[in-house]
């Protein structure tokens, strides 16, 4: 392959009709990602995630990408050496490996659930599912950040999809933190919107306290108290996938690749990295996140620059265009800001709109003829 893509997650899509966009036919590009398929994860704390995932290949094979379905194991400085111990020679590599969610060292934590994948969220949804007849249900969802207010916020809609209003209403929803805050991370210009929003849910907040285990039918504190729950729920945090282990790069805290202004890796130019796999230098000064928004731009540079790189022309800086927060808030709606200080722009039915738009439409992959398909992915 002139250029080859590990990861078929946002970046890794976007990369790959990026590089497919400047070579125009004049480059053979693949994209190895073990499904066909993409999780739409920002959506996993809705209802019914078996139904959140959307086709990779029509966009892909509409661009004149091939699809290899394997998983990337290893590189060498011109060959991916894939888990059925193929070996796919490349000119330049785009790593898009994604991030998986960050397990806590908890004894007992193979009782907890998660929405970190499709899979999981399709597992923790047979469980309130199997629950449907018990009238008293309790739901403890550890990690009050990002993913977990969301998914607290959805819990009695998703009871009482599954057992009737009625369970819904009377089921306690617990959000477990080890910050005195809610959404520490997010600062405090959103706080007072998520704080009104999880006492109208009646969401109970356990904050400033640790777990010392997970059981099947309960959870223990790091005080020695007990609390008989029906599932637990990590929304603990993301990092990188493993295959950056094979990559002996520099690597910021969080464990993601650091990388040039162009996504390139200084000592590897061969190689440019996208999405959670890559710490991005925003213009601000300030660094990527673990977010879909950074993930989509990311890899529409990465791709772009692997093609530009081949073809001998200018290569991009990475720049973000804006950095907004849209956070789902059940019931309440939404919350919109625009900006780091995420000072709310937009509430309740207006912000909720912005997210159903997003989350809905924005993120799924282009679809269309090649044209549509390539011009949609333009930076």
């Amino acid at each position: 392959m002139d250029i080859l893509i590990v990861g078929g997650g946002f970046a890794g899509l976007n990369a790959a009709l990026a590089a497919a966009r400047v070579a125009n036919g004049r480059l053979k590009i693949g994209l190895v990602s073990p499904s066909a398929v993409i999780d739409i994860r920002p959506r996993l704390y809705e209802v019914e995630p078996d139904e959140l995932q959307a086709d990779l290949q029509a966009p892909l094979s509409e661009a004149g990408v091939a699809h290899i379905a394997d998983f990337g194991v290893d590189v060498s400085s011109d060959s991916l050496i894939l888990k059925s111990g193929r070996s796919v020679p490349f000119r330049r590599l785009v790593v898009a490996t994604g991030s998986v969610m960050s397990v806590p060292a908890i004894a007992g934590v193979e009782h907890a659930y998660s929405i970190d994948n499709v899979p999981a969220a399709i597992r923790f949804d047979r469980r309130l599912k199997s629950l449907r007849s018990k009238s008293d249900q309790v739901i403890a969802i550890v990690g009050a950040g990002f993913t977990g207010i969301e998914l607290a916020l959805e819990m009695r809609d998703r009871i009482s999809f599954h057992s009737g209003f009625e369970a819904g209403e009377t089921a306690r929803v617990l959000l477990i933190d080890r910050h005195m805050e809610l959404g520490a991370e997010l600062g405090v210009g959103p706080r007072a919107v998520i704080e009104q929003a999880t006492s109208e849910a009646r969401v109970e907040k356990l904050l400033g306290a640790g777990l010392s285990a997970i059981e099947a039918t309960g959870i223990r504190f790091e005080d020695g108290r007990r609390l008989a729950v029906d599932a637990v729920v990590l929304c603990t945090g993301l990092r990188p996938a493993a295959f950056l282990d094979v990559i002996p790069e520099p690597k910021d805290t969080l464990g993601r690749l650091l990388a040039d202004e162009f996504l390139r890796l200084p000592s590897r130019p061969s190689m440019f990295a996208a999405g959670d796999a890559v710490c991005g230098t925003l213009e601000s000064g300030r660094t990527t996140l673990f977010s879909c928004q950074h993930a989509l731009t990311l890899g529409k540079f990465a791709g772009e620059n692997a093609g530009r790189d081949l073809l001998g022309l200018p290569l991009l800086p990475y720049r973000h265009p804006r950095y907004v927060t849209c956070l789902a808030l059940g019931r309440s709606g939404a919350f919109y800001s625009e900006g780091w200080d995420r000072i709310p722009l937009k509430t309740g039915a207006d912000a909720k709109a912005i997210k159903t738009r997003i989350n809905r439409r924005s993120i799924y992959p282009p679809q269309g003829t090649k044209s549509d398909i390539l011009a949609a992915n333009r930076i």
